[in-house]
């Protein structure tokens, strides 16, 4: 344990420092993207490597990045998402199995700033409370995420990035999962 404590400060350290500083300020910025489910749905006796993911959605929300401190920025979000239904056959039989819509909203921590000067690359990670729905069924439960951006400022106040993200709720024994790559624009209102 002590040895696993020791590696995960020397990694913050070393990340810290790559970090970039930036003056204390808020943000607005907005996104839309692609988000995949991971490894749902599928039954174990008919499992193939294309049942790993399930059918695309969209995704898209807005983001309050907040320079809380000059390495670390916390950023409240909110984000929707909506995902495609998808036909199975069993016993000979084709179903349709109704796609989740997704609501989520928490908060991200970044290690930087998503919306600094030039070019620059940051992890972040983030919880919230997600609720899924579909007809006969809601989930509305913790949500934990973790993904790595990379940022690139045309301007002054304006920033681009791209993020990849992974994602994950919690619904008992056991999760759903949702992979997933998005682009946003961002822009600093202070200073």
């Amino acid at each position: 344990m002590k040895r696993i404590s020791a590696l995960a400060l020397l990694a913050l350290t070393l990340a810290g420092g790559s970090a970039q500083a930036a003056p204390i300020g808020v943000g607005i910025g907005v996104f839309g993207g692609l988000s995949v489910p991971i490894l749902q749905d599928v039954s174990t006796s008919s499992f193939s490597p294309g049942d790993a993911f399930g059918e695309n959605g969209t995704q898209f929300g807005v983001r309050v990045p907040v320079h809380a401190i000059p390495v670390v920025t916390l950023e409240p979000y909110y984000s929707k998402a909506s995902y495609d239904d998808r036909d199975e056959t069993i016993g000979g039989i084709t179903y349709t199995r109704e796609g989740f819509d997704a609501k989520s909203y928490g908060v991200n921590a970044i290690l930087g700033s998503p919306d600094g000067s030039g070019f620059h690359f940051f992890p972040y990670l983030g919880i919230g409370k997600t609720k899924l729905t579909r007809t006969g069924e809601e989930i509305n439960k913790t949500g934990y995420n973790f993904g790595f951006g990379l940022g690139i400022s045309p301007a002054q106040k304006i920033s681009v990035q791209i993020r990849s993200e992974f994602s994950m709720v919690v619904t008992g024994d056991t999760s759903r999962k949702y992979g997933g790559i998005n682009a946003g624009l961002s822009y600093r209102l202070l200073p």
